[in-house]
């Protein structure tokens, strides 16, 4: 009797008859498929009511709908039955399974042991050529080249984690993210931040390995500034004569003088977008500033839209050359740019109020948002850089930035909220601020104008507009008196005195529509 011949099913690119994964397989099932289904406790789904290998009364796809909806930076408890809401999404097979490494270990509760002293290499390899680093072909199996400072940095990590609340997760791609680069440094050489930056290609976190080796000699920072990058972007095509006279008042701006304060890089920026046309303009004409004429600059601010900032921008361009006896005079002398336009403050319609107030309801986060900046008239920046220590609930206090004002339930309640809310999705964050997203909950930082923006992208106006309409339902109570608002919200004597005027022009005009 012959023994029969046992026939494979050949490799195709098909789908898996229990998850509907698409991929190159030899079977009915893949692999993760055939895993689930040696402990399947029934052949019934009650999520998506397939006849299929279930455990507890749910299917592998319905389990990873549910794992999807939750995010990769969930910390609680998965709604498994949440597919039999939203369906079902296909995936490719061999794509759910974090890459490479090992199993990220919990962090441990315990007292660390000390951490590993770090002796200094008595020598240094010096090099010959510089030559960037790749680490796409580095494996985080390789063995350190400098074992001691791989455990030294290790220790390190582990203790930052603990004080960021890192997830174990995250510690782990850390780890994974410091033994690739100690496997291509050799003792006594520095590790510069560009080879860091790479390791985002190999799905490591790269801005917490770079808080792990910031402060330590053996850190090169080597990022170029992003301010630098924009000057060599815009202004390579200026004549060499006016390129140094601008990076001379660039300079001056960005680090001050003795008789001058550093201005702030969003300043210096600014004042670079309104003069950059004047120099796209007459780039051909000059090879210095000391060619600018009265007449040139007169003929080309008339035309402009914003003639009062880019007057501005000019005139400290060309008396800080003055200033620095780079110019033999300022053209800009006696030239008038005239007053910006000034917005007069509206007040919000009910139907825009009650808009408003629905649009808060859908997340915790903007319904603080709203609270802080349409009753207590904060800007977006004080509420992006708001402490938690800040809110004094059981007191009913509010201290931002030094000013102490009552809390209302409104508020208080929407405070609460979010706080509960925080602490449901990221149990183990230590950053200070009261506002936190999935990018900041495991650094110190606050979070950024762009997730602000995102944010109250929702409502139908912005949040300037909540917080004129706070200041000038203050002002017609108060009977519109400058000296209250400035005191109550910090404003300066001008900005009070807008609001005061926008409060009485529209106290007359009520007036006069009554009969």
């Amino acid at each position: 009797m012959s023994t029969p011949v046992r026939r494979s099913r050949p490799w195709a690119t098909r789908s898996c008859r229990d998850c509907f994964g698409w991929g190159w397989i030899d079977r009915p099932r893949c692999k993760a498929c055939w895993g689930f289904t040696s402990k399947a406790t029934s052949r019934h789904c009650d999520v998506c009511a397939r006849e299929v290998a279930a455990i507890d009364g749910i299917c592998r796809l319905c389990r990873r709908q549910a794992s999807l909806i939750a995010g990769p930076d969930n910390k609680t408890r998965v709604d498994l039955t949440v597919a039999a809401r939203t369906g079902h999404q296909l995936f490719i097979i061999g794509t759910l399974r974090p890459r490479g490494g090992p199993q990220p270990q919990p962090v441990r509760s315990e007292p660390w042991s000390p951490r590993p002293h770090r002796v200094p290499a008595r020598w240094t390899e010096l090099l010959l050529f510089e030559m960037p680093r790749d680490l796409r072909g580095v494996s985080s199996k390789a063995p350190p080249l400098d074992p001691q400072l791989f455990a030294s940095l290790s220790a390190r990590a582990i203790q930052i984690a603990e004080l960021r609340g890192w997830p174990p997760r995250t510690l782990g791609s850390v780890q994974r993210g410091i033994r690739i680069l100690c496997a291509v440094h050799r003792p006594g050489e520095r590790i510069r931040a560009s080879t860091i930056t790479q390791l985002t290609h190999t799905a490591v976190p790269a801005n917490h390995v770079l808080e792990v080796f910031e402060g330590l000699d053996i850190f090169l920072d080597d990022r170029p500034d992003s301010l630098d990058a924009w000057c060599e972007e815009h202004l390579s095509f200026l004549a060499p004569g006016v390129r140094s006279e601008l990076d001379a008042w660039i300079d001056i701006l960005r680090h001050g003088t003795p008789r001058r304060r550093p201005r702030a890089r969003a300043t210096v920026i600014t004042n670079l977008r309104s003069i950059l046309p004047f120099l796209t303009e007459y780039a051909g004409k000059y090879t210095t500033l000391r060619q600018a004429t009265r007449d040139d600059i007169t003929s080309w601010l008339a035309d402009r839209p914003y003639r009062a900032h880019d007057a501005s921008a000019l005139r400290s361009l060309f008396s800080t050359l003055k200033a620095e006896r780079l110019i033999f005079a300022n053209p800009m002398r006696g030239i008038k740019g005239g007053q910006p336009a000034i917005k007069i403050p509206v007040s919000l319609t009910a139907d825009e109020v009650e808009s408003v107030a629905l649009a808060a309801l859908q997340d915790p986060a903007l319904r603080v948002v709203v609270a802080l900046s349409g009753i207590h008239a904060l800007p977006a920046r004080q509420i992006r850089s708001m402490l938690v220590e800040q809110v004094d609930l059981p007191g009913r206090r509010l201290d931002p930035e030094g000013l102490d004002r009552p809390l209302d339930d409104y508020t208080a309640e929407a405070i609460i909220n979010y706080v509960a809310y925080r602490h449901e999705r990221w149990p183990n964050s230590t950053n200070p601020h009261l506002l936190i997203s999935r990018n900041t909950a495991t650094t110190t930082a606050a979070v950024g104008t762009f997730w602000m923006d995102r944010l109250v992208r929702q409502l139908p106006v912005g949040l300037d507009r909540l917080r004129q309409d706070r200041i000038l339902e203050e002002a017609a109570v108060t009977g519109a008196d400058p000296l209250h608002l400035a005191h109550v919200f910090s404003l300066g004597a001008k900005a009070s005195l807008r609001y005061t005027s926008a409060a009485v022009d529209s106290a007359a005009e009520q007036d006069e529509r009554m009969p």
